[in-house]
């Protein structure tokens, strides 16, 4: 906000809650509120057009030059435009509290947002059905604890991202930011006795009444939309993560694009750092944080009070902003994604060993049981060659022989990995046909 950093991640997010299509945006409810309550006989048709006309004319400046004055954003706005309106600007903003226009100017806003965003997300799910499609069959070294596990592939890699951003997404399609309200001071009606205005209005304008309010839309629909945001933040940031920490000088099995004039440090001239994926892991803890704060909003006092105005005027458009930004970036590392083939078997070579220590635990079980069997294997963990000294440890050449040993250690499981990545991509597809349909 008051660095470089609003126009380096600056995307169209941002454009949506500038403050000029904020203002157009709180005309257009104005001047569809007029048009409603003319159809309704509560002004007339000439009062609804002058209001409507009206809104072409009104300025930005003007509108910031009256609050100034009377330090109220919204009744800026009313004034601004009731200027405007000659004879019809009595009847601006009739019946109308400022959240009636303030709620669902966000909810107009948020439900475009979402769009762009799930837009957006898609094609990553795309992209990473390709690659778990691609690399289905690839054998790969699994990981736990940042130590070698056993086999599995990369595909099945992929798969589990691709799931994992299913569920995210879900989630934010789920999210109902659609809703607002037109019911007055407390939300009760007060002003109006009559539910007609609030259902034609949100007619016109696309959206749904909430159920009740108070003088605000509760702030769990928007908290809620908020923690959605930050899942599927969280599952690009796991999937930066992996990129990071496999395209490390000892591993070197994925890489993020690098251009040909692209330069990794200012001072070691041979890095080639993965700082796209670094960007997407920094950006989203502040969408997480974001989330913390919305919780916050939900408490306001009585019917309420203005505590949570200011903060969303800062968390909403910067968490859907960035959530942009770092879906654009993971969009593009996936789509140059480099995947090296030999860095991946040269390390399934590095792990032949280790990697088989539970595929012999399992034949041991049947000999000495599984607590017997483990601890025969525990005692080589420190062994520069796990699987020769496996094999020359008498205690259990007793019960497998040197050729059984040999098998097991020369053959690379990677257990149901294809099988289920193949369930994982037919879901997929299934489920593409009919989302967001």
């Amino acid at each position: 906000m008051w660095s470089d950093a609003g126009e380096r991640y600056k995307t169209p997010i941002a454009d949506i809650f500038s403050a000029e299509n904020k203002l157009q945006i709180q005309l257009r409810i104005e001047a569809t509120l007029a048009k409603v309550q003319s159809k309704l006989g509560l002004v007339t048709e000439e009062e609804a057009d002058r209001i409507a006309n009206a809104v072409d004319r009104v300025s930005i400046e003007r509108v910031k030059e009256i609050e100034a004055e009377i330090h109220h954003d919204l009744m800026a706005v009313v004034r601004a435009l009731a200027e405007q309106a000659g004879a019809a600007g009595e009847k601006v903003h009739l019946g109308a509290t400022s959240n009636d226009i303030q709620d669902t100017t966000l909810a107009l806003q948020l439900s475009q947002v979402k769009t762009m965003l799930l837009d957006l997300l898609d094609n990553i799910s795309q992209e990473l059905f390709r690659l778990a499609k691609e690399f289905k069959d690839q054998p790969c070294i699994g990981r736990t604890h940042g130590q070698f596990a056993v086999p599995t592939t990369v595909g099945f890699k992929f798969a589990n991202f691709l799931y994992e951003l299913q569920l995210a997404k879900e989630k934010l399609e789920q999210a109902q930011v659609n809703i607002s309200k037109f019911s007055g001071a407390i939300g009760n009606y007060a002003s109006t006795h009559r539910l007609d205005i609030e259902n034609e209005l949100f007619d016109a304008l696309g959206l749904e009444p909430t159920a009740i309010s108070t003088q605000v839309v509760s702030r769990v629909v928007h908290a809620n939309f908020m923690n959605a945001v930050a899942l599927n933040a969280s599952v690009l940031e796991r999937i930066s993560k992996e990129i990071r920490n496999l395209q490390r000088s000892e591993i070197k099995e994925w890489f993020e694009p690098f251009s040909s004039k692209q330069v990794g440090s200012s001072a070691m001239p041979h890095k080639r750092n993965p700082h796209k994926s670094e960007r997407v892991s920094g950006l989203s803890r502040i969408i997480r944080n974001n989330v913390a704060v919305a919780l916050e909003n939900i408490a306001l006092e009585h019917e309420r009070d203005i505590s949570h105005s200011s903060v969303e005027r800062i968390i909403i458009p910067e968490s859907t902003n960035l959530l942009y930004f770092i879906s654009n970036q993971m969009l593009r590392i996936l789509t140059g994604l480099e995947i090296n083939i030999k860095g991946i078997e040269q390390n399934l070579k590095k792990a032949a060993g280790v990697s088989k220590s539970e595929q012999v635990l399992k034949r041991l079980v049947d000999k000495v049981g599984r607590q017997e069997g483990h601890e025969l294997l525990r005692q080589h963990l420190h062994a520069e060659d796990y699987a020769k000294s496996v094999m020359n440890d008498p205690e259990i050449t007793k019960y497998l022989s040197e050729e059984e040993l040999k098998t097991l250690f020369s053959d690379i499981d990677t257990g149901l990995a294809i099988e289920k990545t193949d369930t994982i991509l037919t879901q997929y597809q299934s489920d593409w046909a009919n989302y967001r349909s």
